[in-house]
């Protein structure tokens, strides 16, 4: 087992179900006023490209970014990827 494998392991926990099912309800005074960009990770099968992109079409963000080759975790499969595309957002005026 490598080491970022091994680090993977004891670093992500499981996620509650019970918020993802919940209807969401925003304000356009306050997730409305967040700037947002959406990346797209295109080798994802937790969330297939269609899927992505049918959620940037009903809440289109400011802009968004696609990773080639990258899973559902661009942090562990295309990590310098994924910290190209942060330091790009983080210069958009």
């Amino acid at each position: 087992m490598s080491v970022d494998v091994a680090l993977a392991m004891v670093s992500i926990r499981p996620i509650p179900l019970g918020p993802i099912m919940e209807k969401l309800s925003l304000s356009t005074e306050n997730y409305g006023s967040s700037r947002r960009f959406f990346i797209q990770t295109l080798d994802d099968h937790a969330l297939s490209p269609d899927i992505q992109e049918k959620l940037v079409r009903q809440n289109p963000p400011e802009g968004v970014f696609k990773i080639k080759g990258s899973d559902h975790c661009p942090f562990f499969s295309k990590p310098q990827s994924l910290h190209k595309i942060l330091l790009e957002i983080a210069q958009i005026p």
